[in-house]
């Protein structure tokens, strides 16, 4: 390692255990951040399954799984590769995080046709994502990494999606229907 990887891991590591300590000291908003990284996997699964499911929404709840698996698939080998070890005691490494990096995929799919989507998805998924660094799941740097890895997964999906759209400015995943 150079002593600038080993700089940055360090600090990296201090911060993180420093965040964790600062929660731990506030009982209940350690309970709620836990809750928030607990629950952010499968929230963000059923809403992508809900997309799917709603005719309107349907291409691009597909196109928020496509990005989600792209991005969690990529950060997992980057992960394995790596194999910078997890603050927590889990064995497998954490850097890039695949929940932050298929979180963010997922928000910026969903948020990109419907901007006032955009602030609470982020909102959410910082949220859930903190709460994956309080716990010790993660460093900040994992959840930076992963998060930077997700959102470019976002913007070449919508790319792609925006391609292959019908029309451009539809409202949605669905060619707008023709009056006569």
């Amino acid at each position: 390692m150079t002593v600038l990887h080993e700089t940055i891991n360090r600090l990296d590591r201090e911060l993180g255990a420093r965040m964790r300590g600062r929660v731990a000291r506030r009982g209940r908003f350690a309970r709620t951040l836990a809750v928030a990284g607990g629950v952010m996997s499968p929230l963000y699964r059923i809403m992508v399954l809900a997309l799917i499911l709603w005719r309107p929404t349907r291409m691009r709840g597909i196109r928020a799984l496509i990005g989600a698996v792209a991005a969690a698939m990529i950060a997992r080998r980057m992960r394995d590769g790596i194999a910078r070890p997890r603050p927590g005691v889990r064995a497998e490494g954490g850097l890039p995080s695949r929940h932050a990096a298929a979180a963010v995929a997922i928000a910026g799919i969903v948020a990109e046709r419907r901007r006032r989507l955009s602030l609470p998805m982020a909102v959410i998924t910082a949220i859930g994502l903190s709460g994956r660094i309080s716990t010790g799941d993660h460093d900040p740097a994992d959840v930076v990494a992963g998060a930077v890895l997700g959102g470019v997964v976002a913007r070449v999906v919508a790319r792609v999606g925006r391609s292959r759209s019908p029309a451009p400015g539809a409202d949605d995943d669905e060619a707008p229907s023709v009056r006569s």
